[in-house]
């Protein structure tokens, strides 16, 4: 037996410093012992340490988890991370929301001080400064934020194995080091904040770029606002229901949102004056570049008109996700890209804010599960596991081995196909992996998604109700 496989059946995390392409070349036995492994493992672990896992499982009924199906009516809705009342934000009781995060975690956070915190930023920031926790939150389009309860040593775990991944992807040691290549980080974005993009950045700054001096961003003194997020969502949200004026907004967060605003106008101006600095700055060198299909369309396609091709080394990085983010790009916008770029290396990944490893997309569109990541494709009527076999379309749902501070289990918002099971893909790799197509199950059903739990549904109702009323 490989030692990987005998490390990972010992402890999931030995996967951050293993041979990330190994983890791909398992076989379906081993993946099936180490994923059941890693189950166990975690559950015995975590049961007595999270509030609402051991409700959970206690009203579910599971002692131990002998089978993937057991792990199943364990699996947290993905809602559950804002399963707490929208009107806990807009009265600043935060202590109330420290008590709901305390019941995700096995951090003791009863000792937290929010007295004077009047914002989400500044309990976000208030938990920075007295806790080792470093909380994400989502971008939540009702202004529901998710808030996820990752620890600062998640965030350097979860860096770590992206660079491993890139290294070893298509073998081991065939790509970049990131960890010692040290090649200039260029992200048109925000160089601070809690999102799961900017709580990233901050790792990868440190890790990979070795410090701001090699680094460039949009806005690199700025702090990407949860409260503004929120603030954005809850606008959509209300004129959506013809309710935008009943809205009740602080003069702080008016003037915060006319600061926000005014800083996306300017934003075409400033892109295009952060192009041109890149180029000053680390042209004809190597790079690691972030970003979006569409904003590099738009820099492509301005750039080539100009005459503008080849700006930087050959061996540089583009890592990029997301899909078109709903523009219809040309055909050859990819090509386009790489002539302006001058470059063709590309690391895709599919992945979401609540999971810390995420799926590496292969020349043949897939996108490939790690052996730390438990796939589940459940049936979206009634929340029960689909076989592990043959190719399933169904709910995304998901264990993450890897953080031990809180439960990983997740069911998603994504409808998705599983194959890999029985026959490599046409890649090469063993792992299971997800078809290229992947759709929001809100969009299927016109705006709604409703999650349907496997076990009893009233189950995961009274934990969720048990979390509000600690």
């Amino acid at each position: 037996m490989s030692e990987l496989f005998q490390n990972l059946l010992r402890d999931p995390q030995s996967y951050i410093d293993g041979d990330y392409f190994a983890g791909h070349a398992l076989t379906r036995e081993q993946i099936e012992a180490v994923h059941l492994a890693g189950l166990r493992k975690r559950f015995e672990e975590l049961r007595k340490q999270v509030p609402v896992l051991e409700r959970l499982a206690t009203e579910q009924g599971i002692e131990a988890i002998e089978s993937l199906d057991d792990a199943v009516p364990l699996l947290f809705p993905h809602t559950v991370y804002k399963s707490y009342p929208l009107s806990i934000l807009e009265r600043g009781q935060f202590d109330r929301l420290t008590r709901w995060l305390d019941g995700l975690t096995t951090l003791d956070l009863r000792k937290v001080d929010t007295a004077g915190v009047d914002s989400i930023d500044g309990w976000i920031k208030r938990l920075d400064e007295q806790t080792d926790m470093r909380l994400l939150h989502t971008f939540g389009t009702t202004g529901k934020l998710s808030f996820m309860p990752r620890m600062r040593e998640h965030w350097i775990q979860s860096t770590t194995l992206t660079a491993h991944a890139i290294r070893d992807w298509n073998g081991h040691g065939t790509g970049p080091d990131l960890m010692s290549a040290r090649l200039p980080m260029v992200q048109p974005g925000y160089r601070y904040g809690a999102g799961a993009t900017y709580r990233g950045v901050e790792a990868m700054v440190n890790l990979w770029a070795g410090g701001d001096d090699n680094a460039l961003f949009l806005y690199p003194d700025d702090y990407f606002s949860a409260d503004i997020a929120s603030l954005a969502g809850r606008l959509r949200a209300a004129e959506a229901r013809g309710e935008q004026g009943r809205l009740e907004l602080s003069p702080g967060l008016l003037a915060r949102r006319e600061e926000f605003a005014h800083r996306e106008q300017q934003r075409p101006g400033r892109m295009k004056e952060f192009l041109q600095t890149a180029i000053r700055r680390f042209g004809g060198r190597d790079i690691c570049l972030f970003a979006v299909w569409p904003i590099l369309f738009e820099w492509a396609e301005q750039g080539l008109a100009e005459g503008m091709r080849d700006l930087f080394g050959k061996g540089s990085l583009l890592m990029s996700g997301g899909g078109s983010k709903g523009r219809v790009l040309p055909e050859d916008y990819r090509e386009q890209i790489f002539a302006f770029l001058g470059y063709s290396r590309t690391f895709e990944i599919y992945s979401m804010s609540e999971l810390m490893p995420g799926n590496p997309r292969c020349e043949a569109g897939n996108y490939h599960v790690p052996p730390v990541l438990v796939p589940f494709v459940l049936d979206p009527h009634t929340g029960r596991m689909l076989p592990r076999a043959g190719t399933q379309t169904g709910r995304f749902a998901c264990f993450d081995m890897l953080p031990d501070t809180y439960w990983g289990g997740l069911v998603t918002g994504d409808e998705v196909t599983m194959a890999g099971w029985d026959e490599p893909c046409d890649c090469g790799r063993r792992s299971p992996y997800l078809h290229g197509t992947i759709r929001r199950f809100s969009e299927i059903q016109g705006g709604d998604d409703k999650i349907n739990c496997a076990g009893a549904p009233e189950a995961h109702d009274r934990a969720m109700d048990f979390l509000l009323h600690r």
